[in-house]
C-alpha cells in the first residue's frame, strides 16, 4: 500500500504578515530563484465583495526556465502567520511536468526557501 505524500510543506512564521511576505521574497532571491508572479488574493476578492484573511500566493521559478519550481503562500490562520509551499514532486506529478532537476533537489530547495523565510 502506497503512503500518501504530504502535498505541502509549511512552517509558522515569526513575523507579522507584511514582514513575512518580504521575507519570502528575500528568501527566493537569495536562493537564486525568481518570483514569477505574485497574487494578493485578499485584495482580489475584496474588490469582488468577499472578505478573507490576508493571503499572498507566489509562483516561484527561474525566469530562464518555463517550469515553475513551486507555489508558495503566506497566509494567516487565527493569530498565526504561515508560510507554505506546494511540494514540487506532488505538483509535477499532478501536472505531468518534466524538469531539469530531481525531485530530491527540488524538495530540498523548497524546504530551504520556506525555512529561510521563517528563520
Amino acid at each position: 500500500m502506497a503512503v500518501a505524500m504530504e502535498f505541502t510543506y509549511r512552517r509558522e512564521g515569526c513575523r507579522p504578515f507584511s514582514e513575512m511576505v518580504e521575507a519570502v521574497e528575500q528568501s527566493v532571491r537569495s536562493h537564486g530563484f525568481d518570483v514569477i508572479r505574485c497574487h494578493d488574493l485578499q485584495a482580489t476578492l475584496a474588490a469582488k465583495g468577499f472578505v478573507i484573511q490576508p493571503l499572498m500566493v507566489f509562483d516561484i521559478g527561474c525566469t530562464r526556465s518555463s517550469t515553475d519550481l513551486c507555489k508558495m503562500h503566506v497566509y494567516t490562520e487565527g493569530d498565526s502567520v504561515w508560510v507554505s509551499a506546494i511540494r514540487p514532486a506532488a505538483l509535477w506529478h499532478e501536472i505531468g511536468a518534466e524538469c531539469g532537476v530531481t525531485d530530491t533537489e527540488a524538495e530540498a530547495s523548497v524546504r530551504s526557501l520556506v525555512d529561510a523565510a521563517c528563520a
